[in-house]
């Protein structure tokens, strides 16, 4: 399988049901290029609702259908009556979300700006990765034949949901450095009638009910390893869904999916995570949960209107459609390879098997707060077919196992995961014989990992690093989250103090870069501002004045996401060139 081949998967997203109709978003690459179109099941059959191929965010409501088309100067909302052309209602710079209420529609979305003026940066989180410098914010606005904006300010809208007479948003306002959100009920002019979160928080997704009821998925404060819960903050109520209310199980789709919560009369619906699964999940008014779907699959999106409709992956199948029983999987000629599971020290590894005799690359993913799973990936099935083992795991730091694993990596990075890594590749060995070259890759902190484990061992005959971390502390002042993410992780109070400053040094892979002896190629985005390419380019120099073989690789106009979501003729040259550099060192 070439590296063309495998970016011909077309994914599910945004599911909405209103009675008997059931519409979604439908994304693909075509021509070089993303698309999506938004599709109607109509009598077990996918038809195509629309037609220019850059529409998306489908609601059904009293017998129209409103959409975003997006280009990439502005964004509008569309209606679509049955007899009539579709009708422009709003056009933005972006639209983040929207709602229809009543004769109202609010929208959440940003407005066009200069970008040629000078940009003064007047707070820690001036620009941030996928938007660049934050020039204009997400505010509020309000169409009933004009439009209003009506409620901004130098922080982000999120969120908004409307039942019962009660607007409920969450804004960045208390905490826009550190992304932490609170919610606010406010009037139908935007006026603040209370603040319903009590402190800030991390908030995934919030929903209200039919009676006024709030909910939503979250925790407090901006520590990336606290469990999420579903919280009923007016009822003083905290549930868990799961071992963890979240979804945070990885892959490379490139269809961005959002966490969804979904009132029905007082029943909540809401996704969770258990290990290297997602579930969704039914809260009753009692607050007693219910598991609604099986294991083994990762779920997208779902929607809940007199029936439940889900979209969901598995490692076979890249997305899948359920809806009354019925099963409608896009992507008919695609069959992936269901990896063999090994359960190890509260953990789980994983193994994609083709023989002993074949070399194998291990795959380490990013967060460390997220977790391979039960879910599609493009590049798995892709070295796969190209004859290799294909190695990954959920070491200590990965999501879905519980608090005490969640949490067991902070202040020691490289330490219990490599450990368990280690072990992991031990057990493999012997249970599988195999026996040939094994190679290392890793994205994000998975990069990190990369850097740090050539630094401390050469048990790996090749490694490909991507987006990756090197030196800590000064990836304090050049990420967006730099400042905050990398102290809390390390345990670190300053990182400007003497202890910070050693502390960060001593878990940065560039204080070891005179122990690397394994070839390691550097693949990141121009954009990244998450992990900066500085990051890169501190080690790829650093391994050329200590003669190590090395490549950095640039990919223009691609951010931190440049693995799953970036440029598409990108991401076939990525996945060609770390083919080329472990067959030159593996086969």
């Amino acid at each position: 399988m070439n590296s063309e081949e495998v970016y011909n998967v077309k994914y599910a997203g945004e599911v909405s049901l209103s009675g008997n109709s059931l519409f979604f978003t439908l994304k693909y690459i075509k021509n070089s290029e993303y698309h999506s179109a938004i599709y109607r099941i109509e009598d077990k059959r996918m038809v195509q609702i629309t037609h220019n191929e850059n529409e998306r965010s489908p609601q059904f409501i009293d017998n129209k259908l409103y959409y975003i088309k997006y280009l990439k100067e502005k964004e509008t909302l569309m209606v679509l009556n049955k007899l009539s052309e579709p009708e422009e209602l709003a056009s933005f710079y972006k639209i983040k979300t929207y709602k229809i209420y009543n004769d109202n529609i609010f929208i959440i979305a940003t407005e066009k700006f200069d970008d040629t003026l000078p940009f003064e940066a007047g707070q820690i989180k001036y620009r941030f990765n996928g938007m660049g410098l934050l020039r204009s914010k997400y505010s509020l606005y309000k169409i009933n034949n004009k439009i209003e904006k009506i409620y901004s300010g130098d922080f982000d809208v999120t969120g908004i949901d409307i039942n019962n007479n009660r607007i409920i948003i969450a804004t960045t306002q208390n905490n826009d450095d550190y992304g932490l959100s609170d919610l606010y009920e406010i009037d139908m002019d935007g006026k603040i009638k209370k603040r319903i979160t009590d402190v800030s928080y991390h908030i995934n997704g919030f929903a209200v009910s039919d009676s006024g009821k709030i909910a939503f998925s979250g925790h407090k404060g901006n520590t990336p390893w606290e469990i999420n819960k579903i919280i009923f903050p007016e009822e003083n109520v905290e549930i868990m869904a799961g071992n963890d209310s979240n979804n945070s199980v990885i892959g490379d789709s490139f269809l961005s999916s959002n966490y969804r919560l979904k009132f029905d009369n007082n029943d909540l619906y809401c996704l969770g995570q258990e290990k290297s699964s997602s579930f969704i999940y039914k809260i009753n008014k009692k607050y007693e949960v219910e598991k609604l779907t099986e294991d083994n699959r990762n779920i997208i999106d779902f929607d809940f209107n007199h029936n439940l409709c889900y979209i969901y992956s598995t490692m076979k199948y890249p997305s899948i459609i359920k809806y009354k029983d019925n099963i409608y999987n896009v992507n008919d000629s695609i069959t992936g390879i269901k990896a063999e599971k090994i359960e190890l020290n509260g953990g789980e590894g994983f193994i994609m098997f083709n023989s002993k005799d074949s070399p194998s690359i291990l795959f380490i993913h990013g967060g460390p707060q997220t977790a391979y799973g039960s879910t599609y990936f493009i590049e798995l099935n892709y070295f796969y077919s190209n004859g290799y083992n294909i190695l990954f795991s959920n070491p200590p730091g990965s999501t879905g196992y519980g608090g005490d694993y969640e949490k067991a990596c902070v202040g020691g990075w490289g330490g219990f995961d490599l450990d368990f890594i280690k072990k992991f590749i031990d057990i493999v060995k012997e249970k599988y014989g195999i026996n040939n070259s094994i190679g290392l890759t890793g994205g994000s902190y998975g990069g990190f990992m990369a850097n740090w484990i050539v630094g401390h061992t050469d048990m790996f005959r090749a490694a490909v690093s991507e987006r990756s971390i090197s030196n800590l502390l000064s990836m304090v002042g050049t990420s967006d989250i730099g400042f905050w993410f990398n102290t809390m992780q390390l345990n670190v109070n300053d990182p400007y103090s003497q202890e910070g400053i050693k502390t960060l040094m001593e878990f940065s892979p560039i204080s070891y870069v005179k122990n690397v002896k394994t070839p390691t190629l550097l693949i990141t985005g121009e954009e990244d501002y998450r992990c900066p390419i500085e990051q890169a380019e501190q080690f790829f120099v650093a391994l050329k004045l200590n003669n190590v073989d090395t490549e950095l690789i640039r990919y223009i106009g691609d951010n931190h996401e440049h693995a799953r979501a970036g440029i598409p003729k990108n991401m076939i040259d990525r996945l060609k060139r770390k083919l080329q550099w472990f067959d030159k060192y593996l086969k």
